[in-house]
């Protein structure tokens, strides 16, 4: 019971970034809930709970959905999926996620510290190739949110803007992961449980970082979105250190 009671707590602090930022959840969150619960339990139950935030957070933006602007990021991510089963299978994972970890981490700090107030917007072609590339890393690492973030944050959206596109993104991705995980067995009444525990705490959380977030600006909002980019990167870098340790 009291891992359970843990694992709400956890999630509930990790819906209150992901209302604020439009993700972040899962960063926030699996660290902790993995100290203490299995990564077969805490990783399948997370991938529903990221689905129910994001649910909630389309509804809370859905005014701001933009399906014309959100339909490169789709286009692009069919033929991703096929590449990324490619990567997982000719290149070693540890060599994508060094890539993606410091390109992050350096666009990160490029937003953080050099971007200024007047914010460059990139050609919606640039989409599709977020989207490819998000597919492809998920289907290959599993880690494949950045490129859709990162696009979203180039294209000259609003913030409101942002965390709808960011959210309905992910609700796709993971209901695809879920009907592979259930397929696979990996889903279970242990997960769905775990997931249960935690529901009311991630959207009450998330509730409340919808709240927070109508009282910072764009530009606070930017600079939010770079300093979980740079977490993000950091985490993604630290993984691929570890599993370069681990083959010296």
């Amino acid at each position: 019971m009291e891992h359970l009671l843990f694992v709400a707590l956890c999630w509930g602090i990790g819906g209150f970034i992901n209302g604020i930022a439009g993700f972040g959840a899962a960063l926030i969150a699996m660290p902790l809930v993995t100290s203490m619960v299995p990564l077969r339990l805490a990783v399948p139950s997370c991938t529903i709970l990221g689905v129910a935030l994001c649910i909630q957070m389309v509804w809370t933006y859905r005014k701001h959905i933009d399906f014309d602007r959100l339909k490169p990021i789709y286009v692009g991510t069919v033929p991703g999926a096929f590449v990324g089963i490619s990567m997982m299978q000719e290149l070693p994972a540890h060599y994508l996620k060094l890539g993606m970890g410091v390109f992050l981490l350096i666009y990160a700090l490029w937003g953080l510290f050099f971007e200024g107030k007047q914010q460059k917007v990139i050609h919606k072609g640039w989409g599709v190739v977020a989207g490819f590339c998000s597919t492809a890393i998920s289907s290959s690492i599993g880690m494949g949110g950045p490129p859709t973030i990162v696009y979203t944050s180039l294209a000259g959206w609003a913030k409101d803007t942002v965390k709808a596109g960011i959210a309905s993104y992910f609700i796709v991705s993971g209901i695809l992961v879920i009907s592979l995980q259930t397929y696979a067995g990996i889903q279970t009444k242990e997960t769905v449980l775990m997931f249960a525990a935690a529901a009311p705490s991630v959207l009450i959380g998330v509730r409340l970082g919808v709240l927070f977030s109508r009282r910072i600006g764009e530009f606070t909002y930017r600079k939010v979105l770079f300093g979980m980019l740079a977490f993000m990167a950091c985490i993604i870098l630290k993984s691929a250190v570890t599993q370069f340790a681990a083959l010296a």
